[in-house]
């Protein structure tokens, strides 16, 4: 047997239940209909079957009174999936890391999962993932549970592309109505938000879902602005909220944060230049703005902003508010 990629595998594995579907509905499944279900073309349909049948022997037939295919054994089944040691670890730890998505839409029932892979693999083997990864822990962010009528209905509209109406909570806490072409859907620190072109203000905005109040569905379709790349939209942030334009961010941070800084990727643009001292210069471009300014402040006193100017000031004007705002609370 040729060597066969694993997407191909369970392609394969597809064509052969769409096969047994048809057999007990009725209604044959055939090219067109692997097309569409696949999203494949009929060229690789066609090459799809030929391997099903020459290198697997799967016993199928083309009936034409029905215009679809058969199996002539209903018997036959394709070997049963093979996993190694590694995959199945991997496959755990996965589950791990899928917990802190817990109380979300995509939240999965690794258990299940698990029991299916099990009842799949070639001969009488038990899997108990957990045994593979109970030396191994993975600590979930905090996380925003999510209305899964809300982040259902956001995921179907970016699909069809359709306009849609929300009523959004602001960080502020005002509510506010806006009209939105939504483009992509992205998670990010616990919390999912919809990016797309606001059309008031005729520029692309983020939203978190989890403060969409209500969604109306206009009926409208749209197409996506060419220019839109979602992997520059992130790049140029810093966060999740970008602004329109680029500017050079320059941070010293002192000897006491140095290897903690130095060891992490905090923007894809970043360098690092090393102090004689010990502190080290941390350089990047970005169009964030406010998550920019609160983590900054959250590594003082160990950090001094070189640049920009405003991001400076910013940073000032935020440490004065909050040495009064301590001292106001102390005299009460």
């Amino acid at each position: 047997m040729r060597n066969i990629s694993r997407p191909q595998y369970v392609r394969h594995r597809h064509i052969i239940e769409l096969i047994r579907d048809g057999m007990t509905s009725g209604k044959y499944a055939n090219a067109g209909t692997f097309m569409r279900e696949l999203g494949i073309s009929r060229p690789t349909a066609m090459r799809d079957m030929d391997f099903l049948r020459d290198d697997e022997g799967a016993p199928i037939e083309y009936d034409a009174s029905r215009k679809g295919y058969y199996l002539t054994d209903e018997s036959w089944s394709l070997p049963p999936i093979r996993l190694n040691r590694r995959e199945v670890f991997a496959f755990s730890i996965a589950g791990k890391l899928l917990n802190a998505y817990r109380g979300t839409p995509l939240e999965l029932d690794m258990g299940a999962l698990f029991e299916k892979i099990g009842q799949s693999l070639e001969g009488s083997i038990t899997l108990n993932p957990s045994t593979l990864t109970d030396h191994l822990t993975v600590m979930g962010e905090d996380y925003v549970i999510q209305d899964a009528a809300i982040w259902t209905a956001t995921a179907e509209a970016i699909d069809r592309r359709e306009r849609i109406g929300i009523e959004y909570q602001r960080f502020d806490g005002m509510v506010k109505q806006y009209n939105l072409e939504p483009y992509h859907l992205l998670s990010y620190h616990g919390n999912w938000y919809v990016i797309g072109r606001n059309i008031a203000a005729e520029r692309i905005a983020t939203f978190a879902v989890s403060r969409i109040r209500e969604m109306q569905s206009s009926g409208l379709l749209f197409a996506v602005d060419p220019t839109f790349d979602i992997r520059e939209f992130i790049r140029d942030a810093f966060g999740i909220v970008r602004g329109e334009k680029l500017f050079k961010v320059r941070l010293l941070f002192s000897s006491k944060v140095a290897a903690y800084i130095r060891e992490r990727v905090w923007h894809a643009s970043q360098s690092i230049i090393e102090k004689h001292d010990g502190s080290i210069e941390l350089q990047f471009e970005t169009a964030g703005w406010n998550e920019l300014v609160r983590w900054v402040l959250s590594w003082q006193p160990d950090v001094k902003v070189i640049a920009p100017k405003r991001l400076h000031s910013r940073v000032r004007e935020k440490l004065l508010e909050a040495v009064a705002l301590s001292s106001h609370g102390a005299l009460e």
